[in-house]
């Protein structure tokens, strides 16, 4: 394996995805303080939709990077936009997450320091993404037209039917 070849968006992606894994799972993402007593618990599975769907894009953006850089293909997307999208994705649930709190059945929880690092780690891999789709010739207004993300996906638009014959 030759580190040389990551770049520094490549390194944000992988370190960011790899931190999101260990404070996702490793470190509590709520407490709640009564009576002088702080209790914390829960993790990304805690929160399916917020967390763990946040844990998977974040992990595949990692992993395709890593084996991107390491010459292996993975599919036939341009997996720069995808990257965006998906740790946009993950770092809007997390924002969510963090400013509507991690309630857990019907207790008002406020978020712990796995949540907090967790965020921090989303916007890494959100900017070593956008980095390198702009490193890339990308750009961002791209993630806003439907034909390019269909491309994206290998998917593009069907070209039109040849003329009639005459």
């Amino acid at each position: 394996m030759d580190l040389s070849k990551f770049k520094t968006p490549d390194w944000l992606k992988v370190g960011g995805a790899l931190g999101f894994l260990i404070f996702g799972i490793f470190f509590d993402w709520a407490k709640i303080s009564e009576f002088g007593f702080t209790v914390t618990g829960n993790n990304a599975f805690s929160y399916p939709l917020r967390g763990t769907v946040s844990l998977i894009l974040l992990l595949v953006v990692g992993v395709t990077t890593f084996l991107a850089v390491q010459g292996k293909t993975v599919g036939k997307v341009q997996w720069p936009m995808i990257h965006v999208a998906a740790s946009a994705i993950a770092t809007l649930f997390m924002v969510l997450l963090v400013i509507l709190g991690p309630d857990d059945d019907g207790l008002d929880l406020k978020p712990a320091i796995g949540l907090w690092l967790s965020l921090i780690a989303a916007v890494v891999v959100l900017a070593g993404s956008v980095m390198a789709f702009t490193g890339g010739g990308g750009n961002l207004k791209d993630l806003t037209d439907v034909n390019k993300l269909k491309d994206s996906f290998g998917g593009g638009s069907t070209p039109p039917p040849p003329p009639p014959g005459a």
